[in-house]
C-alpha cells in the first residue's frame, strides 16, 4: 500500500500539473467552436484530441524512465528500503504505460463540457471505477503479481474509459478525425494548437503555485510535529474535498460565459456572473453549517487518537469559516476561464500564493509561541490565499483590459 501510495502521490502530481490545465482550456475553445459559425468544432475538437495524445505518449516515456528518480524524490530509496523503492518503481512504470488514456480521458471530458453535456464523463468514470474494483482482486490475487496486479487493473480500465468517451466524441462530433489535423501543414500548428499548447504552459505555472503552496504548508505542519501534522492532513483534505460542487459549478460558469460571450450576449453573461455568485455564496454557507453541525462525528472518522482530535478541533473553524470565500474564489476562476482570460488568472494565483506563503513564513518564524500556532498559522496563510483570489478577480472584473468588463458594466457616454 505504500508503494502504491507513493506513485499515485506522483501521478497526481503530474495531473495537476499538466493534464488539469488542457481540461480547462479545451473546455473553453470547444464551448467557443460549439456556438460560433465561424469556427470549426471538428478541427478545433481534433486538435485538443491529437495534442492530449501526444502529451499522453511524452508523459508516458517520462515517467517510465523516469520513475526510480521520481520515487527518490519522494523520500524512499533503494539502499534504505530496496523492496518499498523496487515496488514503487515497478508499480508507477506501469502506471505510466496507461498516461496516454488518462489524458485522452480529460481531454474528452473538456470536449464533453465545453458542449455542456457532463453526464456522459461522469458515467464513464464510474463505470470505469466499478469495474477497477472487479478487476483489481482477480489481477492481484488471480494473477498472483500483488501490487503490480492493481496497477495493471487500472490502466485497463482507463484504457476501456477513454476508448468509449472517443467513441462518443466520434459519434457527436460530425468530420472529427484524429492524426490528420495537427501536422496537416503548418497553419494548423502554429494558429489553434500552438495557443492552446501557450494556454496549457500558463495553467500548469498556476497550478505549480497551487500544488507549490500546499506542499510547503504541509512541510512546516510537520514543525508541530506528527500528531498535528496528521490533523493538518486531514482538515486539508476537509477542506480541498469540501470544494467538489464549487468546482463543479465554476466548470458550469465557464462554459456558460464562453459561449455568451461568443454569441456577443451581454445579458446572459450578466445573468450568469450574478447567479454563479450567488449560487457559490450560497453552497459555500451551507458546506460552512454542515460541516460545523457535524463536527462532532467527521473528526473521528478520520482517527481515533486524542492528539490528533485535538487538532483538528482547534483547526475546524478554520475549515468552516474559509467555505463562503473559497466557493467564490472557484467559482471566480470559472468566469475567468469562460472570459479566456488565463493569463490573469495565473498571475492572480501567484500573487494569491505569494501571498500566502509569506504569511504562514512570517508567521511561524516570528509569532508562533507553540505547537498550535505554528497550525494556526499555516491556516491563516490558506485564508489569504482564497481571500486575495477572490479580491483580485473582483477587481479584475473593473479593468479596463477585462475581455468580459464590456459585458459587465455598461459604459457611461462622454460628454459633448
Amino acid at each position: 500500500l505504500t508503494a502504491s501510495g507513493l506513485a499515485i502521490a506522483v501521478l497526481n502530481i503530474v495531473v495537476r500539473l499538466f493534464n488539469t490545465p488542457l481540461l480547462s482550456v479545451t473546455t473553453s475553445v470547444i464551448a467557443k467552436a460549439y456556438v460560433s459559425p465561424k469556427r470549426d468544432l471538428s478541427r478545433a475538437a481534433s486538435i485538443a484530441l491529437e495534442l492530449g495524445a501526444l502529451a499522453g505518449a511524452a508523459q508516458t516515456m517520462l515517467l517510465f524512465v523516469g520513475a526510480p528518480f521520481l520515487i527518490h524524490l519522494m523520500g524512499v530509496d533503494s539502499g534504505t528500503d530496496g523492496v518499498l523503492y523496487s515496488t514503487a518503481v515497478s508499480f508507477l512504470r506501469i502506471r505510466a504505460l496507461g498516461a496516454p488514456a488518462v489524458v485522452l480521458l480529460l481531454t474528452t471530458q473538456g470536449i464533453f463540457r465545453g458542449l455542456g453535456d457532463t453526464r456522459r464523463p461522469l458515467y464513464a468514470t464510474l463505470a470505469g471505477n466499478i469495474l477497477n474494483v472487479g478487476l483489481a482482486p482477480l489481477f492481484i490475487f488471480g494473477l498472483n503479481v500483488g501490487a503490480d496486479g492493481a496497477a495493471w487493473a487500472t490502466v485497463v480500465c482507463e484504457y476501456i474509459s477513454a476508448l468509449y468517451l472517443l467513441y462518443v466524441v466520434y459519434d457527436k462530433i460530425p468530420g472529427l478525425q484524429i492524426g490528420s489535423t495537427l501536422f496537416k501543414d503548418q497553419k494548423s500548428f502554429s494558429g489553434p494548437a500552438k495557443k492552446l499548447l501557450s494556454t496549457s504552459g500558463v495553467l500548469a505555472f498556476r497550478s505549480l503555485c497551487v500544488v507549490g503552496t500546499y506542499a510547503i504548508a504541509s512541510s512546516w505542519s510537520l514543525e508541530a510535529g506528527e500528531e498535528l501534522s496528521a490533523s493538518h492532513q486531514v482538515c486539508h483534505q476537509l477542506w480541498t474535498g469540501s470544494t467538489l460542487l464549487a468546482d463543479a459549478l465554476a466548470v458550469a460558469a465557464q462554459t456558460l460565459m464562453a459561449q455568451s460571450i461568443t454569441r456577443e450576449d451581454k445579458d446572459a453573461v450578466l445573468e450568469i456572473v450574478k447567479k454563479v455568485l450567488g449560487i457559490g455564496l450560497m453552497l459555500g454557507t451551507t458546506t460552512a453549517v454542515l460541516i460545523q453541525v457535524s463536527n462532532g462525528i467527521l473528526p473521528e472518522l478520520f482517527s481515533s487518537d486524542e492528539s490528533v482530535l485535538a487538532g483538528i478541533d482547534h483547526l475546524l473553524p478554520f475549515v468552516v469559516l474559509t467555505q463562503p470565500i473559497t466557493a467564490l474564489a472557484f467559482v471566480l476562476d470559472g468566469v475567468l476561464y469562460g472570459g479566456s482570460d488565463f493569463n490573469f488568472a495565473a498571475s492572480c494565483m501567484f500573487v494569491s500564493a505569494a501571498s500566502a506563503v509569506a504569511v504562514m513564513t512570517v508567521g511561524i518564524n516570528y509569532f508562533a509561541e507553540s505547537d498550535y500556532d505554528v497550525l494556526t498559522s499555516i491556516w491563516v496563510g490558506y485564508t489569504v490565499l482564497m481571500s486575495m483570489r477572490t479580491m483580485v478577480i473582483l477587481y479584475r472584473m473593473q479593468m479596463k483590459d477585462a475581455p468580459f468588463r464590456k459585458y459587465l458594466i455598461t459604459e457611461k457616454p462622454a460628454r459633448g
